[in-house]
């Protein structure tokens, strides 16, 4: 599945960024930097995980159909990413938020690199 494949590349992306922030600010001896890098990009790709999974549930051609999956993906995602900050900054006391958010907008920056570079989802 072309779709799915290119969703996952985008995510798996988003995971890389994550990962590799993560690891530049261990190396530098920030391990509370890391931790925050780490939960900032998990808000940005598991919000992207919650978007795709219910973006791909509708099947036809219906552009209704598929104009209200995005909204619904969209609204989904919004939730997700405010319950999972609120989850970052109730229960990690030490979250460092310059790593935090910097993260997670890196990964929404891959989301929309990658969506240029995808020629069709």
């Amino acid at each position: 599945m072309v779709v799915g494949s290119a969703v996952s590349r985008i995510i798996l992306a988003q995971v890389a960024v994550t990962m590799a922030m993560a690891l530049l600010l261990l190396v530098s001896g920030s391990s509370v930097g890391a931790a925050s890098a780490l939960s900032g990009g998990a808000v940005g790709f598991i919000a992207s995980l919650v978007y795709a999974r219910k973006m791909l549930a509708p099947k036809g051609g219906d552009p209704k159909a598929f104009l209200s999956a995005h909204y619904r993906a969209e609204a989904y995602k919004l939730a997700y990413t405010i319950l999972l900050f609120s989850l970052v900054f109730t229960q990690f006391k030490d979250v460092q938020v310059v790593p935090l958010f910097a993260t997670y907008i890196a990964t929404l920056l891959v989301y929309w690199v990658a969506l240029i570079f995808v020629k069709s989802l």
